[in-house]
C-alpha cells in the first residue's frame, strides 16, 4: 500500500527535477545580438542578416538564438556598428566602413576608383587581403566573419548629364566616404559627406545636385530624384561582419564551429549575386522614359582614369606615410589582377 504522502512527495520530486531540467536547457542556450544599419525590410535585413542568423540557429539545433537589431534600434546606428562589437552591446554586426570614421583604413584601398569591377570579385580580393594578413593589424581584437564590398559606385544627378570629369565641377554631390571626397574635390566636385539616413532630408532640402553611390541603395526614392547616370566606376564601399575575438573565444566549441562554417570563404562568395541582385530594381527603375544612362566607351574611361589617378596616387601615399608599408604594391595588384577587376 502507497501512502498519500508518499505520492505527494514523488510528485514534488517530479515536478522539482523537470524544473531543473528546464533551467538546465535555459542555462545552455547561447544568446546572440546581430546589428546592422539599414531597416527591417531592407536587402540586409531580408536577405542576409535574418538567413544567416536563422541558419546559425538550425545548425545548432536552437541551442543559439540570434536577436537581430536593425535602423529602428538604438543599436542600430551605421556610424557605431564595430564600437558596438567592441563594447559587448552587440556579438556580431554588419558595418559600413566608411561610416566608422578613421577606422579600418588599409581596407579603405579597395574603395579607389576603378579597383573594383564587381562585387564578386571585388569582395574576394578584399578577403583575400585579410587572409593574406595585410589587413590583419586594423582587425585586431576582431573575429571577422566577412568583408565585402558594392557593385561599383557611380555618378547619379537631379537634371545633370556628367559626361567628362570636368562636368562634376560646382556640382554638390553625396559622397559615403572620406576616400570619396577626396576624389570629387579633386575633379572640382563639392563633396557632401552624407550616410544613408542624411541623403532623403538633403535631397528634399535642395543641398545636394547629384549622389555617388551604387545601383543597389539603401536610399528610398532615388529614381524618383535621380534622372542622370554616369557608369564610371567611381568607388566601391568595404563593409565588415565582425564579432569581438574574445567573446567568441568564450563561446562552446560546437557554437564556434558552427559560425565558423556560415562565415569566410562561402559567405564572401555571396555578396557577388547578392548585390546583383539589389542592385537589379534601382537599373531597371533609371531606365523609364526621361532618364538617361551614360555608358563610357573606352575612350573615355581612359580619360576619367587620368583625371583620378593623382588623387588615387597621393591616397596610396598617405596610406604608406601612415604605417601601411606596402600599400603602392597592394594597390597595383588589385589593378592588374583579373580577380579584382
Amino acid at each position: 500500500m502507497i501512502m498519500r504522502g508518499s505520492i505527494q512527495g514523488w510528485r514534488w520530486g517530479a515536478f522539482i527535477l523537470l524544473a531543473l531540467a528546464g533551467m538546465s536547457v535555459q542555462a545552455d542556450t547561447v544568446r546572440l545580438k546581430m546589428s546592422h544599419f539599414l531597416g527591417a525590410n531592407s536587402f540586409f535585413q531580408v536577405d542576409l542578416v535574418e538567413p544567416w542568423a536563422r541558419e546559425l540557429e538550425r545548425k545548432t539545433g536552437g541551442k543559439v538564438q540570434v536577436e537581430v537589431l536593425n535602423a529602428s534600434s538604438p543599436l542600430g546606428n551605421v556610424r557605431k556598428q564595430a564600437s558596438q562589437v567592441q563594447s559587448g552591446e552587440v556579438d556580431i554586426a554588419l558595418g559600413l566602413r566608411g561610416a566608422e570614421g578613421d577606422r579600418f583604413p588599409r581596407s579603405a584601398i579597395v574603395e579607389l576608383p576603378f579597383v573594383v569591377a564587381d562585387a564578386g570579385s571585388g569582395s574576394k580580393a578584399l578577403w583575400r587581403l585579410y587572409q593574406e594578413g595585410v589587413l590583419a593589424e586594423e582587425y585586431q581584437g576582431f573575429k571577422v566573419l566577412a568583408l565585402f564590398v558594392h557593385n561599383p559606385g557611380l555618378v547619379h544627378t537631379k537634371a545633370t548629364l556628367v559626361t567628362e570629369p570636368a562636368d562634376l565641377k560646382g556640382l554638390r554631390l553625396r559622397a559615403p566616404n572620406a576616400t570619396v571626397a577626396m576624389m570629387l574635390e579633386h575633379v572640382g566636385a563639392v563633396p557632401k559627406l552624407l550616410q544613408p539616413d542624411e541623403i532623403i532630408p538633403a535631397l528634399r532640402a535642395h543641398q545636394l545636385d547629384g549622389i555617388v553611390t551604387n545601383w543597389g541603395t539603401p536610399i528610398a526614392g532615388f529614381n524618383d530624384e535621380m534622372t542622370r547616370h554616369t557608369a564610371v566606376p567611381f568607388y566601391a564601399s568595404a563593409f565588415f561582419i565582425v564579432m569581438k575575438q574574445s567573446r567568441f573565444d568564450a563561446l562552446p566549441a560546437d557554437v564556434r564551429q558552427a559560425i565558423d562554417s556560415l562565415s569566410g570563404d562561402g559567405l564572401v562568395a555571396r555578396f557577388g549575386p547578392l548585390w546583383n541582385q539589389w542592385d537589379q530594381p534601382f537599373h531597371d527603375g533609371a531606365q523609364a522614359p526621361g532618364k538617361v544612362i551614360l555608358r563610357p566607351d573606352a575612350a573615355l574611361l581612359q580619360r576619367w582614369k587620368v583625371a583620378l589617378h593623382p588623387v588615387s596616387d597621393a591616397y596610396v601615399s598617405r596610406l604608406q606615410a601612415q604605417g601601411f608599408a606596402n600599400a603602392r604594391e597592394v594597390y597595383e595588384r588589385l589593378l592588374a589582377e583579373p580577380a579584382g577587376r
